[in-house]
């Protein structure tokens, strides 16, 4: 009898043992399916977050294009009338407007902050498909700000020919916030006379066909490189889409 007993305790000691572990091992699989849940869902967020800000760079960017073909045809322009020393037709007020407006290069400003979150904060791991992670990583270590400094050092000594021909009065008129008072119109800036003098001291720099070449050549790699930039975001964007739940 009490050989029964011991073994009905025994058998009771195991199963119960049996239940406990059948239960851990249940409450670590409900927690790992939980933390996964959790894991991919902070995951999509972040994607999320990317896809914004890659966006917001497609809009940057084109902007970016926009502004520096409306630059190169005012070089051409500019350019052309250099070497035939005539102002053709065009005003001189807006020769000089496309003499001080070739010289400025807006640079990009990438929305790398969802990026930088990712790995300041050590969560870049999160995203659990290497590939779409050495696309993401490839993408935001390759784009091309030391390219864009050395366009603006390029346009450096335009701007400074320009600056020094062109009377501040009509810089102000240029560059000046709507929200600053009392700023007058351009076309009211300059006198013909004062225009005309200008224009005459702009061809006749030394070798203002040169700086006018380089940096209409300078607009021509930034649309270049601007667009490649583009074309490379929209495919990441489009990438990222397609790698988030349906």
């Amino acid at each position: 009898m009490s050989k029964n007993k011991t073994g009905k305790y025994f058998k009771y000691a195991i199963g119960e043992t049996l239940l406990v572990v059948i239960g851990i091992l249940i409450a670590l699989q409900i927690n790992t399916w939980n933390q996964q849940r959790l894991s991919k869902k902070m995951e999509n967020n972040y994607i999320n977050r990317l896809i914004e800000d890659l966006a917001a760079d497609t809009s940057m960017i084109a902007g970016q294009i926009m502004r520096s073909k409306v630059r190169f045809e005012y070089g051409v322009v500019l350019d052309s009338l250099i070497r035939i020393q005539s102002r053709s037709e065009i005003p001189a007020i807006e020769v000089i407007d496309a003499a001080q407006s070739i010289g400025r290069l807006w640079l990009p400003q990438y929305n790398a902050n969802t990026y930088n979150d990712l790995i300041n904060t050590g969560n870049f791991s999160i995203i659990s498909d290497p590939e779409i992670a050495d696309r993401i990583r490839g993408h935001y270590t390759s784009l091309p700000y030391s390219w864009n400094d050395i366009f603006d050092q390029r346009m450096e000594e335009l701007r400074r020919i320009m600056v020094e021909l062109i009377p501040l009065k009509f810089h102000i008129a240029v560059l000046a916030p709507e929200s600053m008072p009392n700023i007058p119109k351009l076309k009211t800036v300059l006198s013909d006379e004062e225009s005309i003098t200008i224009v005459e001291n702009i061809m006749a720099y030394p070798k203002i066909d040169f700086y006018v070449k380089n940096v209409t050549r300078a607009h021509i790699f930034h649309i270049d490189l601007m667009e490649e930039v583009k074309e490379a975001t929209t495919e990441l964007i489009n990438d990222l889409k397609k790698y988030l739940p349906n």
